[in-house]
């Protein structure tokens, strides 16, 4: 039987609590893992180590199989409705960039639509960025990208960029002034 992401997350929850329960600051600020806590509390930080690594194994095969199953946006928004409120703000404030899960109509909340000459204009205007670096702020923490090629379509202008990560290069699309910081 497979257990569900919301037990899985739970259960990883409840091993980091414990793990800080156990930990012991000095007086000069360091931290480290005391024996004497872990053997009261009955906690086995090795076989906790174990178990958090089966845990990330099943969740790996939970996010697979069900994207496999149902696709991704189905499956991150049953990864978002099952995990603990530690892992995700569940403010709907919050998602506003997740808006695009949900294919559901909007009553009274009609999106603007930019007409063709001005998507045409911002088109152009992005084409200048090519081979330029910009700012890229994703909401978690502002980056430095390279941006390869400007393209449209019915719903905007999207600049393909470039990001190092390690000794890999990572390229993906980001929305021409709403995604990007100037620099």
């Amino acid at each position: 039987m497979s257990r569900d992401i919301g037990d899985i997350n739970r259960e990883s929850l409840e091993a980091y609590k414990e793990y800080e329960a156990c930990l012991t600051t000095t007086m000069y600020g360091d931290t480290y893992l005391d024996p004497e806590k872990c053997k009261a509390r009955g906690f086995d930080p090795i076989k906790e180590f174990e178990e958090e690594e089966e845990r990330i194994d099943l969740s790996l095969e939970w996010i697979e199989r069900t994207t496999k199953e149902k696709g991704f946006r189905a499956q991150f928004q049953e990864w978002l409705d099952k995990a603990p409120q530690e892992f995700v703000n569940k403010d709907p404030k919050s998602l506003v960039y997740f808006d695009d899960l949900d294919d559901s109509p909007k009553k009274g909340n009609k999106s603007k639509k930019l007409s063709k000459k001005k998507i045409r204009s911002l088109l152009s205007k992005a084409s200048h960025f090519v081979d330029c670096k910009v700012k890229l702020d994703d909401g978690v923490c502002v980056k430095v990208v390279k941006v390869i090629s400007a393209k449209m379509d019915k719903d905007g202008v999207f600049l393909e960029v470039e990001e190092k990560v390690g000794d890999e290069l990572e390229y993906y699309e980001i929305m021409y002034q709403q995604d990007m910081i100037r620099l």
